[in-house]
């Protein structure tokens, strides 16, 4: 059995290769442009969840209230344009071929439709940071996509209209609410009013002399939190959206984030040790929406002791400066 999944894992890598060869020598033409763009990524603290959606709702208006922050990890997205006698494309993964990138594909359909001509796109996203543990990365992946293509295949969208594309992809997949609009701003954002990126209000606080200290420990699935999400966590998370536009206060917005996740179940299990020992030595912590994921916002003088208390426990140890930037184009040629 085992020999019989290697073997047909082999083909399958094999065929893709014969596949992009045959296309290369015979339909994909010249370089004609090349984009990259990079997008953060983001951990949301708490949130409200909008009334359940109808198929008469416009995704511009959907989204989630609440509050999170970016941080300067995240996903830098190259495209590649070549002339082609079709319009086609490949999604890669850290430089490996995939067929699971259900938003980036959405992203991508959405504009070759929008273009007149014919290309071949190359599509790779650099992820730093690791998928499935609450850290943005589809919003992420959308979000940078969305800048490259516009700008490569020079579509012209303001960029409050490539990121709105980016937001209806991950409203349109269920993987996201409120994702790619934090992203677009970056900084400790909070969420005043549901919608995309030129919609949705937020209100920005840049932080300068912080660090984001992420410890991801196992991966929980964003579709399975939103289903369980219930009436009385909307009604906390919409109160701490008010009580965090008054005291715009970073501990504040980690203590109420613990409360969230702690009402929500989520302060159990492999993240209830690590959260403990943090919290007496006087850190606040708490852990991320949509995956086991324990994160801080710490001063240079916090950096040290906590990493130090954080290497002792399994999963992958994350730090990095707060993106105050939101996503941008890195190049174009």
């Amino acid at each position: 059995m085992r020999f019989t999944l290697e073997v047909s894992i082999d083909i399958f890598i094999f065929s893709c290769y014969i596949y992009f060869k045959s296309m290369t020598s015979s339909e994909i033409g010249d370089l004609v442009a090349r984009c990259t763009a990079f997008s953060p990524g983001h951990i949301t603290g708490f949130f409200e969840k909008p009334k359940n959606k109808n198929q008469n709702t416009d995704p511009l208006f959907y989204g989630s209230k609440g509050a999170g922050f970016s941080f300067k990890k995240g996903v830098t997205t190259s495209v590649e344009l070549y002339n082609s006698k079709k319009k086609s494309y490949h999604i890669y993964i850290n430089n490996l071929l995939t067929n699971n990138a259900e938003v980036s594909e959405w992203v991508t359909q959405y504009y070759l439709d929008k273009s007149d001509f014919s290309y071949y796109i190359k599509i790779n996203h650099s992820i730093d940071i690791p998928i499935g543990y609450g850290l943005g990365t589809s919003g992420a992946a959308a979000l940078s996509l969305s800048y490259a293509l516009n700008k490569a295949l020079d579509i012209k969208f303001l960029k409050e209209q490539a990121a709105q594309i980016a937001h209806i992809a991950e409203i349109s997949c269920n993987t996201g609410l409120g994702t790619v609009i934090a992203e677009f701003y970056g900084g400790l954002e909070i969420r005043t009013s549901f919608g995309a990126p030129g919609i949705g209000k937020v209100t920005k606080i840049e932080l300068n002399n912080y660090k984001a200290i992420i410890l991801c420990i196992g991966p929980l699935s964003t579709k399975q939190i939103l289903s369980n999400y219930s009436n009385n966590a909307n009604i906390l998370g919409r109160k701490m959206v008010e009580q965090l536009l008054l005291s715009k206060d970073v501990n504040s917005f980690l203590r109420m984030s613990h409360e969230f996740a702690n009402f929500l179940g989520l302060t159990k299990g492999l993240c209830a040790k690590p959260i403990e020992e943090l919290n007496n030595f006087g850190v606040e912590c708490s852990t991320g929406m949509f995956g086991e994921t324990i994160f801080t916002l710490v001063s240079p003088s916090e950096i040290y002791p906590v990493i130090s208390m954080l290497k002792k426990y399994p999963g992958t140890l994350i730090v990095s400066d707060i993106d105050n930037r939101g996503a941008l184009i890195e190049n174009f040629e």
